[in-house]
């Protein structure tokens, strides 16, 4: 069988690059993907051979991470490069411990680099001989191994003697570098000086040696290494305060102890080299984005944690004996490995050693989250399997063609020929936070996906229209996210949510949506953007509409939720008059999967994250109000009884987030998934919450409250008072409270703002009700 060559072997060239880009291509390999990539010739023509592209590893910021060192403290950040989800998060959530208990300080203990060339002897007494020469000549050895280096320094030889062979451990100090080329060259020249000094003084010559015997580990563990060092030995310690520990972790100083002393006792039984919960995520993860050798991960990885119960506390340290890391030389010069390392700023000379204490730091958090999630139950609830896995063929993008358009996607389509389809890309345009708390659960296509289509009229003209295809999650899917996103804060609420899930707005929200807007679009309702079909297979889980594009550009306003001074009367009047012409035309018996909404139903589910609320995101001028809401849920089927007014579906999401105007000043209102059967106040409040200026007064408020009133008939003012005060406590309770704890993990930018407005606005009501 002929071999063939892959031309251009050893050569990093365009001309070699495309030769071996034809050959790969001729015997049908695929390298279209591959070969798409940015890096530069004369960048990497030093570390790689044979090349034909590259493939991409995203990068996750972590921190900040408060460091202590030599007197100061710093908040620093870290760049880690992984595909594996909730990495980067539970790294962030180690920082944060670590910098709200005062931060963590480091030591290098030691830098080495090893190599152990092998000597063989004919028999023991020569061996013996040459062993002894090494000792009493290491001053010209030492002289002959650095003159090969602006960096090495050789500290020391240990002469190893089995029989008639010597192994010789050479031991440097590297300076910036990570030193494995440097030594590798030192020690060669040096062994090639000492067989011929040796032979000048004794007349013996080894019958053979090589370079290295594999006493040095390259790349490998070896107690002899922990011991006795190969790389940095760094140590990072920190003390958790005990009300942290608790409010973050979830647990307490004497659970993590608890487990930590047996599991340590078996790891030695075991034989496990070191003891360490998963140092190894946290050094690849920064390896991987700074340039480091890859290959070293392995023996980086060796880590010793110890926990030790302080009266302030828990003492938590971190040993890392031998951290192979360099930060110049290798891939540390490429320019995004560079800017990776610039910042942590531990780019170049004299900062291997800030280097190597950042990165016992950022495993350490990663260490501290990580363990506690074991312990605290986080780390089983976050990769429970919530419903059946069961295969699926999911729709893919390139299944959007002109015929599934055409004969999928009907409605606006339906006498029109579809002549191509198009994706565009559109910088404003972002996922709703349902769909991206579904999308960490798989890889299916959910959420927007803008396209151009371009059809023909009956009449032959040719036309271009923009379209947004909305693909939805299943609520499965939302309820999986929000599951794995409530076990990294309390491991009691994400089985709260698993068991409440019949009971909450999010059941059935793949069907809701589509369901509502097919209703809005047969009874002419305007105020949302133009519905162009739906396609949904069951079997497959696809769930999908097609609806008109709105370009920010092309609106007066959306995306405004941070934003309540863009928000004129005329604008919020004009959405409260839309929200009621939905809420007077539509008929709640039309409608199969919109269910009322009862939160007393899972009222230990809403106990549960008002208590987090209270507890940890309250400010001193809101937590006397909160409390008492805490007080009321058990009084809210009570409340609801008491109200006259009638139940309509409501959009239970009504605010800017959702809502744009358009330039002529008419509201499009969209995402409907979370429809609920309740009171019509409680979308006018939700709204209110989010546009009204900061330091509205009463007036201002009761002036919209009364805008809404009016546009009904039979009920007083009094009941419509009483329904919105009992609106904005359900809105409260069940809407910002989730908000607000889920900022725990995920700030959102408005959250803060919009529960002080709600709260003031309950403030008001409470004065008349």
């Amino acid at each position: 069988m002929e071999i063939p060559i892959i031309p251009g072997r050893g050569l990093v060239t365009n001309t070699a690059t495309n030769l071996r880009l034809d050959f790969l291509t001729q015997q049908n390999i695929k390298i279209n993907e591959i070969s798409q990539s940015k890096l530069e010739f004369h960048d990497i023509r030093g570390n790689i051979e044979s090349y034909i592209g590259s493939t991409e590893i995203p990068l996750g910021i972590v921190g900040p991470l408060l460091f202590n060192d030599n007197g100061t403290q710093e908040l620093v950040y870290a760049p880690a490069g992984t595909l594996e989800g909730a990495l980067v998060a539970s790294m962030n959530r180690g920082a944060k411990v670590i910098s709200k208990s005062n931060g963590f300080s480091a030591e290098v203990k030691w830098q080495k680099m090893t190599r152990a060339p092998m000597f063989i002897f004919t028999n023991e007494e020569e061996a013996s001989i040459f062993k002894q020469f090494v000792i009493n000549t290491f001053q010209a050895i030492k002289k002959v191994a650095e003159s090969h280096s602006n960096h090495a320094t050789l500290i020391q030889i240990e002469n190893i003697q089995q029989e008639h062979i010597i192994h010789t451990k050479f031991t440097y100090e590297t300076g910036d570098a990570s030193g494995q080329n440097m030594t590798t060259t030192c020690t060669w020249h040096a062994m090639l000086h000492l067989v011929e000094a040796f032979f000048k003084e004794t007349n013996i010559k080894p019958v053979d040696f090589v370079i290295e015997g594999n006493g040095a580990c390259d790349k490998k563990v070896s107690r002899y290494n922990m011991e006795s060092g190969r790389g940095i030995h760094v140590v990072a310690e920190c003390t958790l305060s005990e009300e942290i520990i608790q409010k973050v972790l979830r647990t307490t100083s004497e659970k993590l102890l608890q487990f930590f002393y047996p599991s340590k006792k078996l790891a030695e039984k075991d034989g496990m080299i070191g003891y360490n919960i998963n140092v190894a995520n946290a050094i690849a993860a920064i390896f991987v984005a700074t340039g480091q050798d890859l290959a070293s991960i392995h023996e980086s990885s060796v880590g010793q944690l110890h926990l030790s119960k302080k009266e302030n506390g828990l003492h938590v340290q971190l040993t890392l004996p031998n951290v192979v890391i360099g930060t110049v030389g290798g891939g540390t010069s490429l320019p995004r490995q560079a800017q990776a390392l610039e910042i942590m700023k531990c780019r170049g000379s004299g900062k291997v050693m800030r280097f190597a204490k950042l990165i016992a730091g950022f495993a350490l958090g990663l260490e501290i989250s990580t363990y506690a999630a074991i312990v605290s139950g986080e780390f089983a609830k976050a990769h429970e399997k919530l419903g059946r896995n069961k295969p699926v063929s999911w729709l893919l993008l390139s299944e959007l063609t002109p015929n599934f358009v055409q004969s999928s996607l009907n409605g606006f389509f339906e006498d029109k020929q579809i002549q191509d389809i198009q994706p565009k890309t559109h910088a404003l345009l972002e996922n709703g936070i349902l769909t991206n708390i579904a999308s960490k659960v798989n890889k299916k296509i959910i959420g927007f996906l803008p396209f151009q289509i371009a059809y023909t009229t009956k009449n032959g003209q040719q036309k271009i229209k923009d379209v947004l295809i909305k693909s939805k999650p299943l609520d499965d899917e939302v309820m999986k996210g929000l599951h794995t996103i409530a076990a990294s804060i309390d491991p009691k609420l994400s089985d709260l949510l698993k068991r409440f899930k019949p009971q909450l707005e999010y059941h059935n929200c793949h069907l809701k949506e589509i369901e509502i807007y097919t209703y809005l679009h047969k009874n002419g309702f305007e105020c949302m953007p133009k519905y162009f079909g739906k396609h949904v297979n069951l079997k497959r889980e696809i769930f999908m509409l097609i609806q008109e594009f709105l370009p920010a550009e092309k609106m007066q306003l959306m995306n405004a939720e941070n934003h309540p001074t863009h928000w004129k009367k005329p604008h919020i009047s004009s959405v409260i008059k839309a929200m009621t012409q939905f809420h007077q035309e539509v008929s709640v018996k039309d409608f199969t999967h919109i269910e009322a909404f009862q939160p007393w139903n899972a009222a230990e589910l809403y106990t549960k994250m008002m208590q987090l609320l209270i507890a940890e995101c309250a400010t001193a001028e809101n937590r006397f109000a909160l409390k008492n809401l805490l007080n009321e849920i058990d009084n809210l089927e009570t409340q609801a009884n008491e109200i006259s007014i009638a139940k309509t579906i409501i959009h239970n999401d009504c605010n800017p987030r959702n809502i744009a105007i358009r330039k002529n000043g008419t509201p499009a209102i969209y995402d409907w998934e979370l429809a609920v059967v309740d009171f019509p106040q409680r979308d006018i409040v939700e709204f209110l919450s989010f546009v009204l200026p900061e330091n509205f007064n009463k007036a201002t408020f009761y002036e919209y409250l009364k805008e809404h009133f009016e546009l009904y008939n039979g009920a007083t003012w009094h009941e419509w008072l009483q329904a919105s005060q009992y609106s904005l406590k359900v809105y409260i309770i069940t809407r910002l409270s989730f908000y607000e704890v889920s900022s725990i993990l995920i700030a959102y930018d408005f959250s803060k703002r919009v529960l002080q407005t709600a709260l003031q606005m309950l403030k008001f009501l409470e004065e008349d009700v």
